[in-house]
């Protein structure tokens, strides 16, 4: 072999080296690429499963025909905290000027100041509705940190009618018995609602 052709040897040698190195740089950045979103994947799977999760509803009183409560409780698995609850429609600037009458009076005033800490499992409840009162919509926007300062927010659009517009069936009352043996079995189904519910 003559000397152009060892030189040209070693130059197609050099190319494919180089183009070697190249190809096995791009593998490793694509990999360290991959393992990075895998990581950030997990690590954030990881806070989804972990975070306190604060769920606003309406929900009736058992025990009580008409009466409707407004329920927040933290479902998540973790402690929230700054915790801060507003209303659509907003409070009042003058909230103390309400009748004690309003049940809304004591809800706003209750949730005016932040919540320093809301354990996993914590509900709160107030009556948003006695009796046969009007209640109408209702918007409930919760604010608030998870364990590692990654703040939420979460809004919940509560229609009334969703909860008192159930309906259900009972055995006529035909006569004084009859009446007070379907209280004692109506008092016993909401016992059992009210344990599997809660």
């Amino acid at each position: 072999m003559s000397d152009t052709s060892w030189v040209a040897l070693g130059s197609i040698a050099g190319v494919v080296t180089a183009l070697g190195t190249v190809a096995m740089a791009v593998a490793v950045i694509v990999t360290a690429v991959i393992a990075a979103n895998t990581l950030r994947a997990a690590r954030d799977d990881s806070r989804a499963r972990s975070r306190p999760v604060i769920i606003a509803e309406l929900r009736r009183e058992l025990l009580s025909q008409g009466t409707t409560l407004l329920v927040l409780k933290n479902f998540g698995v973790s402690t929230a905290s700054d915790v801060r609850v507003t209303f659509n429609p907003k409070a009042p600037a003058q909230v103390e000027e309400l009748p004690n009458s309003d049940v809304m009076k004591w809800i706003y005033e209750r949730y005016a100041a932040p919540i320093t800490t809301w354990a996993p499992g914590w509900t709160l409840s107030n009556v948003i509705r006695a009796g046969h009162d009007e209640l109408l919509p209702i918007t409930v926007k919760v604010d608030y940190l998870g364990p590692e300062g990654d703040a939420y927010s979460d809004e919940y659009r509560l229609n009334p009618d969703h909860i008192l517009k159930e309906t259900s069936a009972a055995p006529s009352k035909s006569n004084d018995l009859l009446a007070i043996e379907q209280q004692k079995v109506s008092a016993i189904q909401a016992l059992v609602r009210a344990l599997q519910g809660r």
